[in-house]
């Protein structure tokens, strides 16, 4: 089986005309390491999502599937937690009634 890296996606022939797309950044025993399939057509890539979305796309080109596909994994990875932001505290007004 070939075995291709595409930044941090990692592409595996299973057959002719289709690739599996994997997330290359993840143990190879991890199940939600396979991200996509994706069918080579003389005119378009159709790609079956397999993670979060079970549903296919359609791209011109097998580049645009693979920019989606990095699109996946960086939507997908936690975003480190922030500071709170702070709410500006102002005393009473004196004499005020209230």
């Amino acid at each position: 089986m070939t075995h291709i890296m595409y930044g941090r996606i990692e592409l595996a022939r299973v057959d002719e005309d289709c690739w599996r797309l994997c997330d290359g950044t993840l143990p190879e025993h991890d199940p939600t390491r396979v991200i996509a399939l994706a069918e080579v057509k003389d005119d378009h890539v159709t790609v079956l999502w397999l993670q979060k979305r079970n549903r296919r796309s359609t791209f011109a080109t097998f580049e645009q599937a693979l920019r989606a596909a990095e699109r996946f994994i960086y939507d997908a990875e936690p975003r480190r937690p922030r500071r709170p932001v702070s709410i500006p505290h102002f005393p009473p007004l004196r004499g005020a009634v209230g």
